[in-house]
């Protein structure tokens, strides 16, 4: 019987390597609203901010990404050479929205309010260069939905619109650190999910289902992220005879707990139940009221910079400063988008660039 030829082996044909989505990030602080998206896999194509601590501190974590350090009302697409990407994100500025703050919106004296409008310049400019980008994804305080009586929230929303999106106010996730992840920070924030009228016939963003029954979070225990088994820096002690160490130490005494957190508020502290850690804010390294302050063998300290990027979510491993003030430091963390709640809103993007564009 005649045999048939073998035919050589051939090799499997090669397997095309997705396009990784990519991220263009305003407004971008310290990096936590970019931890989350090249935690899922995209790829950060540029970013911004005009701050010298802040720009310092994201190309020292992002040394490959390329960093403008430049005002957000000086950046052009054209002049900048702004690439196109997949997603906008940026945490705008929220001291104007904060109810902690002066509350006063757009009309904000300072023009801080004011700075969301360059988000859709942006847009219109990438749109006339290349094409919009496909989603928008913004972070900002939870008042920014009710100041007003509800008109900066509909600001947002009619401008958003102008731009080509698809945007109203159940395209937005209200979210807590403390309910959402394992880590105890009571930090309750506000994402808005947009998303292109090009690219998509409706908006599919979904907020995350954290909060369902199926999804159980085991907490962190305070002290998983405190330490207070080794002696902290002697400028983090108050010293016993100051006016703040005496409050704290009255407070701890009548309070649920000494082991508990406290926080100065101008003239009271407020003790942290439950094994939280209070809301971190931008000013808590400056001294003042807003400082988490705790008690370990060798005094009241406040709590140290590592501790405090814990309870933001960042790596306890990772380096995250460059050389730069500790004041600056504490400033950063307290601004910093938390990267564990990024990620969350950074997967429900991976999932609509993959299943719906």
């Amino acid at each position: 019987m005649d045999s048939k030829p073998i035919s050589p082996p051939t090799e499997p044909p090669a397997k095309h390597s997705p396009r990784r989505p990519t991220v263009g990030c305003l407004f971008s602080g310290m990096g936590g609203l970019a931890s989350g998206f090249t935690s899922t896999g995209f790829a950060i194509e540029w970013a911004s901010d005009v701050n010298a601590a802040a720009s310092a501190t994201f190309r020292h974590r992002f040394p490959k990404v390329r960093f403008i350090e430049k005002d957000v009302r000086d950046l052009s697409v054209e002049s900048d050479g702004l690439k196109p990407v997949d997603v906008l994100a940026g945490g705008f500025p929220c001291q104007s929205f904060s109810q902690a703050g002066d509350r006063k919106g757009f009309d904000d004296p300072r023009g801080i309010g004011k700075l969301f409008f360059e988000i859709p310049r942006l847009l219109h400019e990438l749109e006339a260069r290349y094409e919009r980008p496909r989603l928008v994804v913004l972070e900002n305080v939870r008042h920014l939905l009710y100041g007003a009586d509800g008109e900066w929230f509909d600001v947002v929303r009619r401008a958003l619109r102008r731009a080509g999106y698809w945007f109203r106010s159940d395209s937005c996730w209200i979210v807590n650190v403390k309910d959402a992840t394992d880590i105890p920070q009571d930090r309750e924030r506000l994402f808005l999910v947009a998303a292109s009228r090009t690219h998509f016939t409706h908006n599919p963003f979904q907020p995350p289902s954290t909060n369902s029954r199926h999804v159980q979070v085991k907490r962190q225990h305070l002290d998983d992220l405190v330490d207070r088994s080794s002696r902290a820096d002697d400028l983090d002690y108050l010293p016993r005879d100051n006016r703040y160490s005496r409050m704290i130490a009255a407070a701890m005494e009548h309070g649920e707990s000494p082991q508990n957190l406290y926080q100065i508020r101008r003239s009271y502290v407020r003790e942290k139940r439950g094994g939280l850690c209070p809301t971190l804010t931008a000013n808590m390294g400056q001294g003042g009221h807003n400082v988490p302050f705790l008690l370990d063998p060798w005094g009241i300290r406040r709590l140290r910079v590592t501790e405090a990027a814990q309870f933001q979510g960042f790596s306890g491993s990772e380096t995250l400063f460059p050389d730069i003030a500790v004041s600056e430091q504490y400033r950063l963390l307290g601004n910093a988008v938390c990267p564990a709640l990024s990620t969350l809103v950074a997967r429900s993007c991976s999932t609509i660039l993959r299943t719906e564009a």
